[in-house]
């Protein structure tokens, strides 16, 4: 089992906090850093307000993180205290290993699809910003094809806008991190290198919106007779 990582993105869930308003909403954080037995975490924003909230040293809650395998992993943590430094930070209890809990991902349906995605990469020297095309997207992941001037290398985690065309005419816009998993250089000078990602953070609304463009391009190639 693995605990997450510094600079990676966690949910808080507090199902047993003592405050009502927070009792069944999932807070998003990112860990600052990682001492033994200790978490320090960004000050948890709600996924619903976009707001932070009171926390109270000794609210118990629910961790979990996607792992670098694409598995999910939870683990229950109390809020140990919140310290009120050049950045506020909260500290949480780690458990040990063995108390961690790990759940395989679910697959899915992946799908040749040519949307139209903005990318931005927050590197300070590489700070590319610019418009592509999909090959494929799942509710995990896509890949797409761009300029081999943008020096993109696995592990680079990118901030992608997708354009979801709808059966009804209209578009719809998902928001996601994708962090690379793999790079191909061009076959041949001129044409475009290859990017294929996992979605490492991504609202569940985003990924229903993902999820049901991808049905709906699948219902789409079989009644052209292309099987999927």
């Amino acid at each position: 089992m693995m605990f997450p990582r510094v600079g990676q993105t966690i949910r808080l869930q507090f199902a047993g906090s003592s405050e009502e308003e927070h009792s069944l909403e999932d807070f998003k954080s990112r860990v600052t850093d990682m001492t033994e037995g200790m978490a320090s975490i960004e000050l948890p924003i709600s996924e619903n307000t976009g707001r932070t909230g009171v926390f109270r040293p000794g609210t118990s809650c629910l961790v979990w993180y996607v792992g670098e395998d694409g598995s999910r992993y939870e683990f229950q943590s109390t809020i140990v205290s919140r310290e009120s430094g050049h950045i506020p930070v909260l500290l949480l209890q780690l458990p040990k290993k063995e108390q961690i809990v790990r759940t395989q991902r679910r697959n899915y349906l992946r799908i040749d699809s040519a949307l139209d995605i903005a990318v931005k990469h927050q590197d300070p020297i590489r700070c590319y910003h610019f418009l592509a095309k999909t090959v494929d997207i799942s509710g995990g992941g896509l890949a797409f094809t761009c300029d081999e001037s943008y020096r993109l290398r696995e592990k680079d985690v990118l901030q992608v806008w997708i354009a979801l065309p709808s059966k009804n005419g209209q578009v719809q816009h998902a928001f996601a991190e994708l962090e690379i998993v793999r790079q191909k250089a061009p076959e041949e000078k001129g044409l475009h290198q290859w990017i294929s990602g996992r979605f490492t953070n991504i609202s569940e609304q985003d990924r229903v919106k993902v999820v049901r463009a991808c049905y709906e391009r699948q219902l789409e190639l079989r009644k052209k007779g292309i099987e999927v």
